[in-house]
């Protein structure tokens, strides 16, 4: 396809989808994207920048699935954080009242 200012020809990507061939631009900001990560079972992070308003456990205290670990204050709302997956506290590395950063290590599991 021309460029009708400048006669050059732009150049398009190729995408698959579905055995089609389509011709595309993707943007450099896609190209160099990171990479998806499966969750780690064995950190929690904070999903928020907010405030701890309550801690409910303390390292070596067994936890299941939903159980309550803590109460982050984030935009002037209460937020339970709940366990996603079982197993022993290793190690909590924040305190009541403390602010916290998105993607921050609050607790780490054996």
């Amino acid at each position: 396809m021309k460029d009708k200012n400048t006669d050059q020809i732009e150049k398009f990507d190729e995408f698959h989808l579905e055995n089609s061939l389509y011709y595309t631009r993707i943007p450099d900001s896609y190209k160099k994207r990171q990479a998806y990560k499966p969750l780690d079972e064995k950190v929690l992070k904070a999903f928020i920048p907010g405030t701890i308003r309550a801690m409910k456990v303390k390292v070596g205290d067994i936890v299941e699935v939903g159980d309550k670990l803590m109460v982050l204050d984030a935009m002037k709302m209460d937020n339970d954080v709940k366990v996603l997956y079982g197993g022993i506290i290793k190690s909590v590395n924040v305190k009541e009242g403390e602010m916290v950063k998105k993607n921050q290590i609050i607790v780490e599991f054996e």
